[in-house]
């Protein structure tokens, strides 16, 4: 008998407790910003404003970085500066941006360069420039390996550090009202070296963080292609739903009045994207079930829940056939799950 050693049975015990997990799946989706962006094809960025005038270099770079963004992005037409000249002065644009009442109506004609304006705002600009002794200890193994500390290195160590944050908003260039809002609380980012200065200024990383903060704001003006990993049970056939647990099938009795297809626990970046459950028989291109949804994070595990008729499936003509999750927007399923009709036993 072959004699079975520790090392092979904690293999072999771990592949069993993986046979059991659900696979991840990496899928491309569509993040949604959470106001109806759909609804304004035309946006204009006003001048970013800032607290402290040291920090109008940074509030430029963010506004230039925002337009960039949201030109590639290819979600709006984004009105130029020689678009918004052609209304207001610079000096009029900056003001335009700066008053507190939202209510206040826009100039005469800036519905017809822009529908949405949007209105950034640098709040939080710390710039840093530190010098401080510091010391690590030495370390040298001793004659049987085991390491000591044999006296400690001395150094200058210079440090940079710029802090950022800011908030925007869009607004309704026709009436005035607040779509959304978002306020990004301050970022940091530092450069250090010993016994020299830092390679990067304050201002320049500063400048660094401009293009992170108008990043941020971008993803929650405009919609994101992003990546997600879904595991494969987040799509599933069941007869029924009992406390918590779904009855999982992958051969479904067609002496069953229905089945549920079923979406459930999809991650965090899928929340208010559009998807679509579709059933098909394995070889056809045909869809015998379409069902489209939002998802919501209050679905969660008991999910999106699509009851179909097991008698649409039998008058298809065949046996095996394919569950799907769709992306709005992608053609091509983000998960599938095969499932087959079994017919009752036949009774002697």
């Amino acid at each position: 008998m072959r004699r079975v050693t520790k090392a092979s049975l904690a293999v072999a015990l771990l592949l069993l407790a993986c046979s059991g997990c659900a696979k991840r799946r990496g899928a491309s989706i569509v993040n949604h910003p959470n106001w109806e962006y759909q609804d304004y094809q035309r946006v204009a960025v006003l001048p970013f404003r800032c607290a402290r005038p040291e920090a109008a270099e940074a509030a430029r770079q963010a506004e230039l970085h925002l337009i960039d963004q949201l030109s590639a992005n290819g979600a709006f037409q984004v009105a130029t500066r020689s678009d918004l000249s052609a209304l207001m002065t610079e000096q009029d644009l900056s003001n335009l941006a700066g008053v507190a009442d939202p209510s206040t109506a826009p100039p005469q004609g800036m519905v017809q360069v822009a529908q949405a304006l949007i209105i950034g705002t640098i709040t939080d600009f710390d710039l840093q420039r530190e010098q401080r002794e510091r010391s690590v200890p030495i370390i040298r193994l001793d004659r049987n390996g085991v390491p000591r500390v044999v006296g400690e290195r001395r150094f200058m160590e210079y440090r940079h550090v710029a802090r950022l944050g800011g908030n925007v908003r869009v607004v309704d260039a026709a009436t005035g009202r607040v779509l959304v809002s978002h306020s990004l609380p301050p970022i940091e980012k530092d450069d250090a070296q010993a016994n020299a200065p830092p390679r990067a200024t304050p201002e320049e990383l500063a400048l660094d963080l401009a293009q992170e903060l108008a990043t941020e704001f971008c993803r929650k003006i405009a919609p994101q292609q992003v990546n997600v990993k879904l595991d494969s049970d987040c799509l599933i056939i069941a007869s029924g739903y009992f406390e918590g647990r779904y009855e999982e099938l992958k051969k479904v009795p067609t002496s069953l009045p229905e089945i549920l297809l079923v979406a459930r626990d999809l991650p965090k970046a899928c929340d208010r994207n559009q998807f679509r459950l579709a059933i098909s028989p394995k070889d056809g291109r045909e869809y015998l079930v379409e069902h489209e949804f939002t998802w919501s994070p209050t679905l969660g595990h008991r999910g999106e829940i699509v009851q179909v008729p097991v008698s649409k499936l039998t008058a298809a003509g065949g046996e095996r056939f394919v569950a799907k999750l769709f992306s709005i927007g992608n053609d091509r399923p983000i998960l599938e799950r095969d499932f087959s009709l079994v017919p009752p036993k036949k009774v002697d």
